[in-house]
């Protein structure tokens, strides 16, 4: 086995060039898949934590009519307690199972302003406390603070700059209760909120629960929970937690546990197509894979009449087909490595100073997907390791059907090429 592999490695030096230039299309493809999945999964994450952060948790209790009626954001099916325990004594029992890390009680309505133009907008009535201590509001104000009571409201700053306000202003909005009935309240902005995320600064304005809850005829209600566990990978833990709670009290016909994996329809699209993205590495590399075979076509065709010797000396068909399959391996391995070395680099630098996409953030913005700005990719030792046997094992497997087929060569006929 040694020698063949020595044989196979001075074979690789008879045309220097042809063999860079092989070494360097594998570098070259395998260095766009290992920024690819770096970016992928860069951007992965960055979608489902912000889905996560900002409207699912990592599971949600609602109200199982309001599931099909939330875009409409409806208040006619709230989560609200059951029989004999209002929504406080549900809390506390639901932050009491071991799954539970915190939770966050939200009451989402519609509201619009009236200037030049009516614009519509959405109201969030959040728990200060609980906000200020766990959720990622506070962490996105660049002005100001979190509403604590009254008539406070914390506004995206896309949104006051669209409506001509800015922190400290009074603005009046207008709203439609749980009977509904038109109302107008005036609330004074004392925070303003900068996500990176145009779908949540455009749309989107806080007010305390309380406030929220008393100006829409919801005492005690609210339309959802958004729970969280330590961990995203956790999360089939707690939703069966979340499960097995409301069942235990009867009320599993009333209320529905939604994972954050089927919170929205987009979301659902990008983890399907996790696993797509393998095929696309794999034709990635196959495409490089197509130098190599025809760099160990030609060498074939150069080296007939040595094949057809080697073959008269007493060399067996499979060890033929072993040179060229060490010939291509080497190939395989030495382009990969290059490839992972220098799109390990770029992946490196972007996760560090992040990939701006404000033209692709600004392209979606009218749909229900939400992106930032900018993200970063994933720098990680398994993208790499993942990355190089990708390259190093399609194209050794590319190399099979041409060695099989020096293999099969006729020692005579061979020997003839140079006759």
């Amino acid at each position: 086995m040694g020698d063949y592999i020595k044989i196979a490695w001075r074979n690789l030096n008879r045309n220097f060039v042809r063999t860079l230039i092989a070494i360097l299309a594998i570098g070259v493809v395998v260095a766009i898949v290992v920024f690819s999945r770096g970016t992928i999964i860069g951007f992965g994450e960055n979608s489902y934590g912000m889905y996560i952060d900002y409207q699912f948790g990592h599971a949600r209790l609602i109200n199982q009519e309001y599931e099909h009626r939330q875009s409409l954001l409806s208040l006619d099916y709230t989560v609200d307690g059951y029989e004999g325990v209002n929504i406080n004594v549900m809390i506390s029992e639901l932050e009491s199972l071991a799954e539970v890390d915190y939770l966050l009680p939200r009451l989402q309505f519609g509201a619009a302003y009236s200037g030049d133009n009516l614009f519509r907008m959405a109201g969030v009535g959040v728990d200060p406390e609980r906000e200020e201590y766990h959720g990622v509001i506070e962490s996105d104000l660049i002005a100001g603070r979190l509403p604590q009571s009254g008539n406070e409201i914390v506004a995206g700053a896309e949104l006051l700059e669209e409506l001509g306000y800015s922190h400290g202003d009074s603005i009046t909005l207008m709203f439609s209760d749980l009977f509904q009935s038109l109302q107008g309240r005036t609330f004074e902005i004392v925070g303003v909120s900068e996500t990176g995320f145009s779908e949540l600064d455009r749309y989107l304005f806080y007010l305390p629960l309380e406030t929220a809850q008393n100006i829409l005829g919801l005492k005690d209600q609210v339309t959802e929970l958004m729970v969280y566990i330590d961990s995203r990978d956790n999360s089939g833990l707690l939703q069966g937690a979340l499960g097995a709670y409301i069942s235990d009290k009867g009320i599993a016909d009333i209320y529905a546990v939604v994972p954050w994996e089927e919170g929205n329809p987009m979301l659902e699209l990008l983890l399907e197509f996790d696993s797509f993205w393998a095929i696309i590495y794999a034709g990635f590399i196959l495409m490089g894979s197509v130098v190599v075979i025809s760099t160990l076509k030609m060498i074939i065709r150069e080296r007939k009449s040595e094949i057809g010797m080697m073959s008269a000396l007493g060399l067996k068909n499979k060890d033929i087909m072993k040179i060229f399959i060490f010939e291509g391996s080497f190939i395989g391995v030495l382009g990969s490595l290059i490839g992972v070395l220098s799109g390990g680099f770029l992946t490196y630098y972007l996760s560090m100073n992040g990939l701006h996409v404000e033209s692709y953030a600004d392209t979606v913005a009218g749909t229900d997907m939400l992106v930032d700005t900018a993200f970063y990719p994933v720098h990680s030792f398994e993208n790499l390791v993942i990355s190089f046997l990708f390259g190093a094992v399609i194209v050794t497997i590319a190399c099979l059907y041409p060695a099989w087929k020096a293999s099969r060569l006729n020692p005579v006929e061979a020997l003839k090429v140079d006759a």
